[in-house]
């Protein structure tokens, strides 16, 4: 599984920064935002609008956290983008799920709203 060059340099850029406390928390507070409006039933009317209000690193790293937690009822080509993408994040907070989609739906719904995301944010190895 190879992430998309372009895609690896935002996440690593947006979530990361500086590597401070202060850069931390410049990323996690319109992430926990992007998490809190993804979290409805609807996520997959609104999810298109969220990644364009939000950009792609933050909607990226809240999916990916979200996999990572339903990995066991997922598809293991999506477990293993997740795992690439929360490789990148290295100046994360010790509980990350304050990034998961609480969004009510069977786990494996991510796999459609997102599906088209995930394999935008792929290079065919």
């Amino acid at each position: 599984m190879k992430l998309d060059r372009t895609f690896v340099r935002e996440v690593k850029k947006a979530a990361n920064g500086d590597g401070s406390r202060k850069a931390r928390f410049a990323f996690l507070n319109p992430a926990r935002d992007a998490a809190r409006k993804l979290s409805t039933p609807n996520v997959r009317d609104e999810f298109s609008d969220i990644l364009l209000e939000y950009g792609r690193a933050v909607v990226g790293l809240c999916v990916a956290v979200t996999v990572w937690e339903r990995r066991d009822r997922l598809e293991s080509r999506t477990v293993r983008w997740a795992t690439e993408v929360l490789k990148l994040w290295t100046n994360r907070p010790i509980d990350t799920l304050c990034l998961y989609i609480h969004d009510n739906l069977h786990p494996s719904r991510i796999e459609e709203y997102a599906g088209s995301f995930i394999g935008l944010t792929t290079e065919e190895a």
